[in-house]
């Protein structure tokens, strides 16, 4: 009979075998983490994880009839990051990477045995990682410094031991760094050239490492060969120009001289753009080369590129977007948070050599598309004002200018154009005289001209005689006056021992109201400003919108600068346009005031907010107004701006000339007035010779569709003396004419314009 085991034998016999599976576990689990980590390590690794930016469509700019303004153009970009090449750990893998396939070990397991096809892949895989650890270590331990403990404390007293990369590099030569720093930036200009240019192959250069522990390369001979590869066409980018991208040896020498001088060091730039506008196909090659070679701290970064379809058109409306894609002036600054997408992200995994493989796990986030603007700018008068600005500016050699077209009846800005300007694709300066370098043009003073200030809406000047209709405004609206009664216009004098206020070399003696401002009466202004006091006329350079910022989505200067007129000095030069300082789109708003019965607009520049898919964000409309004066005073301001540009009978005289009858245009009745102002010296007083001229337009009189702007500083005219009658109103009439054909508008009196045409056409004809 068998005895049976008894339980504490089969007890024990479990235990043994539980401790049998577990030291073998344990065994394994030990070779994994520390015998075979790095094989391991490596393996896993190939499966990695990455994701990609889909980049956000920008907002499209269009105009009123939703002609497009700008454009996203895909493309890609190639960003060094100068931290992570000037970090040791990260410049050797791609060395010895670049070492280890130019070794013969690279293809042998041993000596005269080479791999062949058929081969086991995992073998030959954890042979080639062995040869590339091999070299990796053979790197690090050529640099590491042969310094004692002594000295490395005192080491350690000259850095930040808080900053980890410092402490690195205790352990390393400085020498030896450099060098494998400047090996690296050639292996990277080559690998990213051998992309960029197919047809030239980069230098294979091998990194030889000295059998004598912590001896120095030698620099000559193994430092590599030039590349021949040529200019990428575009970019024009070489192997050499992306080390110097890299190293920036101008930083260097500075610091270099800097530490010999005591002087203060300049910082690297460590966010480099080594090529942009690469098509994705190139970027994914680029891409992929880079992975292949182990280098790391250079990626490619795909982005939507802004470009502009009329570039030299309406560039301080539009302004520009930076290389990331934020606005840095004009509209596309001002609505940068409407027009700015979020981008979307895709994560994918994929394995060593690049091959995608599928999973549950990849997330994917679309991305959202900015929102649309619509322009209340018509580009067809947009490139009439750009045309006729031009032209007048080099007929009468002026310095500055600008032309702001409005509609009065909604505050739309139809056009806007200053001079100086800049091409927004390619930021050259863009003057009356043609397109220059950025950078190339200075002023009389020697200062840079870019054409990024937007004369327009950010100067400010002493407008002169067009500023008089705020006086007159608060004579009339306050029934201190009617538009017929006379004001006395001989000169005078306000103040002991103030310069007299005159004419000269005229004496009109009296006028009308209407008159005054027809022949443009300093004395005249300032007795009828007088006549309604300082308080009275305050009030209306408020109801105006004078003492604030005009209120345009575009980057501005601010509320107009007027001197205190309880002073009776200033108070009688305010009234014709000086001891003030103002923009000229308040100024054309103010005129558009006048145009629309009295009421005033907000100026209006975006018409239109719309989403992505085609839906309306949000509809502008134009506010309501704020009434100014009342519809009779405005009607008789509109009488006289008429007589400004015709003149009129006065008792039955005959006709009393306007100082703007170059502005007329026959057949259409055309109001507005001149200002002529002398330049303020920058030491106090004014030049004899220097002068800011313009013209308030409104057209037609009798039902006013558009208010034209014009400024011109610092005209030269050869035939006539400056003034805003004799440079700014023949500008506005050249713009205004061909307005008239665009818009189709019907004239006052159909015969006198068609007689107009005739004439001008056989003129245009003759010989």
């Amino acid at each position: 009979m068998k005895t049976k085991v008894p339980f504490a034998g089969r007890s024990l016999l479990l235990c043994v075998i539980i401790i049998l599976i577990s030291s073998s576990i344990a065994y394994r689990l030990v070779e994994l983490q520390i015998v075979d980590s790095e094989d391991h390590s490596s393996i896993a690794a190939e499966e990695l994880i990455d994701k990609e930016t889909i980049p956000a469509q920008r907002g499209i700019i269009m105009d009123r009839h939703e002609t497009i303004l700008t454009n996203n153009i895909q493309n890609a970009e190639l960003i060094a990051d100068r931290y992570h090449l000037r970090e040791i750990t990260v410049v050797v893998d791609g060395l010895a990477y670049n070492q280890a396939i130019h070794s013969k070990e690279w293809n042998e397991y041993k000596e005269n045995d080479p791999i062949k096809p058929g081969d086991d892949e995992m073998k030959v895989k954890q042979h080639r990682r062995k040869v590339f650890r091999d070299c990796r270590t053979k790197l690090l331990e050529n640099a590491e410094r042969r310094i004692s403990a002594e000295e490395k404390e005192k080491l350690k007293a000259t850095i930040d031991t808080g900053d980890a990369r410092s402490n690195r590099m205790l352990n390393y030569d400085p020498e030896v760094c450099e060098y494998y720093f400047r090996l690296h930036d050639r292996l990277v200009a080559d690998v990213i050239c051998s992309q960029l240019n197919p047809g030239a192959a980069p230098d294979e250069q091998q990194l030889n490492v000295p059998e004598t522990k912590g001896s120095k390369p030698n620099k000559d001979k193994n430092a590599p060969r030039p590349s021949t590869a040529p200019g990428i066409t575009g970019n024009n980018i070489t192997p050499q120009d992306i080390v110097n991208k890299i190293a920036q040896p101008d930083v260097a020498a500075h610091n270099a001289e800097a530490a010999r001088t005591g002087g203060t060091p300049r910082k690297y730039i460590n966010r480099i753009i080594l090529a942009n506008n690469l098509s994705f196909d190139t970027a994914d090659k680029v891409r992929e080369a880079l992975r292949a070679a182990r280098i790391r701290g250079v990626v490619v970064q795909s982005s939507l590129r802004r470009s502009y379809s009329s570039p030299k058109q309406l560039c301080h409306v539009l302004g520009f977007v930076n290389h990331e894609n934020k606005g840095m002036s004009g509209v596309e600054a001002y609505f940068h948070s409407y027009l700015n997408g979020v981008n979307g992200m895709r994560e994918y995994r994929h394995n060593a050599r690049g091959q995608v493989l599928a999973n549950e796990d990849d997330r994917y986030m679309a991305p959202k598309h900015g929102l649309n603007l619509r322009l209340t700018i018509d580009m067809d008068l947009q490139h009439i004002v750009e045309e006729e600005l031009d032209a007048g500016m080099r007929q009468f050699r002026a310095a500055r200018g600008c032309m702001i077209v409005v509609d009065p009846k909604t505050g739309d800005i139809l056009a806007m154009v200053s001079r100086p300007a800049f091409d927004l694709n390619t930021k050259e300066l863009i003057t009356h005289k043609g397109t220059f370098p950025r950078g190339s043009v200075k002023d009389s003073q020697g200062n840079v001209i870019t054409g990024d200030f937007n004369f327009a809406c950010q100067t400010r000047y002493e407008p002169g005689s067009t500023f008089k209709v705020i006086a007159v405004t608060a004579a009339l609206d306050k029934k201190l006056l009617n538009i017929h009664s006379y004001i006395n216009c001989s000169p005078f004098s306000v103040g002991y021992g103030s310069k007299p206020i005159n004419d000269r070399p005229f004496n009109y003696g009296s006028l009308p109201v209407w008159g005054v401002l027809a022949k443009s009466s300093n004395p005249g202004a300032a007795n009828i400003a007088l006549r309604a006091k300082w308080p009275n006329y305050k009030s209306y350079v408020e109801k105006f919108g004078l003492d604030k910022p005009v209120g345009i989505d575009l980057p501005s200067g601010g509320a107009c600068l007027v001197a205190d007129g309880s002073n009776i000095v200033n108070f009688s030069r305010i009234a014709y346009g000086y001891s003030v300082a103002v923009s000229p789109l308040h100024m054309a708003m103010v005129y558009a005031t006048i145009a629309n019965d009295g009421v005033r607009m907000k100026p209006r520049l975006i018409d239109r907010i719309i989403a992505a898919d085609g839906t309306v964000y949000s509809e502008c409309t134009p506010g309501e107004g704020v009434r100014v004066m009342s519809s009779k005073t405005a009607a008789d301001l509109r009488f006289a701006l008429e007589t400004v540009t015709r003149g009129a009978k006065e008792n039955g005289n005959p006709v009393r000339r306007g100082t703007a009858t170059k502005a007329a245009i026959p057949g259409f009745r055309v109001g507005g007035k001149t200002g002529t102002a002398k330049k303020v010296k920058d030491g106090g007083g004014y030049y004899d010779n220097l002068y800011t001229v313009s013209f308030a337009g409104i057209f037609p009189i009798d039902d006013p569709k558009l208010v034209i702007m014009t400024v011109i500083d610092e005209p030269h005219p050869t035939d006539c003396n400056p003034g805003g009658g004799t440079v700014a109103a023949p500008i506005f009439r050249a713009a205004a004419e061909r307005m008239i054909q665009t818009l189709n508008l019907t004239p006052s009196d159909p015969e006198a314009y068609e007689k107009y045409l005739a004439e001008k056409n056989d003129h245009n004809t003759k010989p």
